[in-house]
């Protein structure tokens, strides 16, 4: 539709989705560092403010070059917000109970991943692509002055007097902490199991068993729920672990191998139930496994905690575009589509078990050569 709209090709239009995610993975580490010096409260409503504008900016845009500016600047304030969101919960949820709380946003994370696909393509049918944006912005205004209103309990002070290079250093210098970077490189692959691989999933459950729009929109609800439940399924687990004394790393192995599997099923099967059991399957665990890296980081990095979080969501947003692209270069629904799909998931679980291990030694004091 918008395509068509402003004469150009659907590849060019696409472009708008690209735009959003690029502009989050690129931007999200610097913003997240400096906007670490505002409150949380302010950095999301800040960061929803910038967001608001720039979908009421696409769904107003006259050129297909504004609306790409729109997006943006949507990915900007997304970029602002999110790492501040999760520094929030962490930081004002009881220990015991912090695992079911960031459970709780992540599962929202990925019910609006997910469920926004068909969602938006059903306003788009029925009213037009600009109210897709429209809506967007309403929405996220009730929500901003909910957030205004009501969002309280906040008792961290931010740091003061630090200068902008040394928060970008401090920022930096995570990455040389061994069980971050390797945390960060296992979502990025986890990402790109779960949501480069679902961007194929229409045209291949529509090539293999012929469904139509509706009875994909239908499917689509279903992995989201199944991601809510996989989302909020895993914090009570993390919780149960710290309360008995053991870390997450095996959960995180766990799902990882249970997403190689669910997309071996979902990519290669040829009965209908079981394929689709295969991507519920998906998104469930990967929504687990998510929610459970999101746990660790804002748990364990201290006041880096929102720092962390913006190189990881950059992490999560950069597995999406590479791992779409490097899809892209092989034939629909082969060998080829499903060996690599399936990689995505496997090397997840493998980097989780490193981490395990490293983690376990540098517990025991153990050198890791030895474990």
């Amino acid at each position: 539709m918008m395509a068509r709209e402003f004469d150009t090709t659907t590849t060019v239009a696409a472009m708008s989705v690209a735009a959003f995610a690029l502009t989050y993975a690129t931007v999200s580490p610097l913003v997240g560092a400096l906007a670490d010096g505002l409150t949380r409260r302010t950095a999301i409503i800040t960061g929803a403010i910038v967001f608001v504008g720039g979908e009421l900016f696409c769904a107003l845009a006259p050129q297909f070059a504004l609306l790409i500016a729109g997006r943006v600047l949507a990915g900007a304030g997304a970029a602002m917000m999110g790492p501040a969101v999760w520094s929030y919960v962490t930081e004002t949820a009881a220990a015991a109970e912090r695992g079911r709380a960031v459970s709780r946003v992540a599962a929202f994370f990925a019910a609006g991943q997910t469920l926004g696909v068909p969602a938006g393509a059903i306003v788009a049918a029925t009213a037009s692509w600009r109210w897709v944006f429209a809506a967007a912005a309403v929405a996220a205004t009730v929500v901003l002055i909910a957030i205004g209103l009501r969002l309280t309990g906040e008792s961290r002070i931010p740091p003061r007097h630090r200068g902008k290079s040394r928060v970008i250093l401090t920022s930096l210098g995570l990455w040389r902490n061994t069980d971050f970077t390797l945390v960060v490189s296992a979502n990025f692959f986890a990402q790109a199991a779960r949501y480069a691989t679902y961007t194929f999933a229409g045209a291949l459950l529509l090539d293999r068993f012929g469904f139509s729009t509706v009875q994909l929109g239908l499917i689509g609800a279903a992995v989201g729920a199944g991601s809510m439940v996989g989302a909020l399924l895993a914090g009570y687990l993390v919780d149960v672990c710290h309360r008995s004394g053991h870390d997450q790393f095996t959960l995180s192995v766990c799902y990882g191998a249970a997403m190689a599997l669910g997309l071996f099923v979902a990519t290669s099967s040829d009965i209908v139930w079981l394929s689709i059991f295969g991507w519920i399957l998906t998104f469930a665990v990967g929504s687990g496994y998510i929610s459970t890296s999101q746990e660790y980081l804002t748990a364990t990095m201290g006041d880096l905690r929102a720092p962390a979080v913006s190189w990881n969501n950059s992490a999560l947003y950069a597995g999406t575009a590479i791992g779409t692209f490097l899809l892209g270069l092989t034939e629909l629904g082969s060998t080829g589509f499903t060996v690599l799909a399936t990689s995505f998931g496997a090397i997840a679980a493998l980097l989780s078990g490193v981490v395990m291990l490293h983690h376990r030694a540098a517990r025991s004091r153990i050198p890791l050569d030895t474990v």
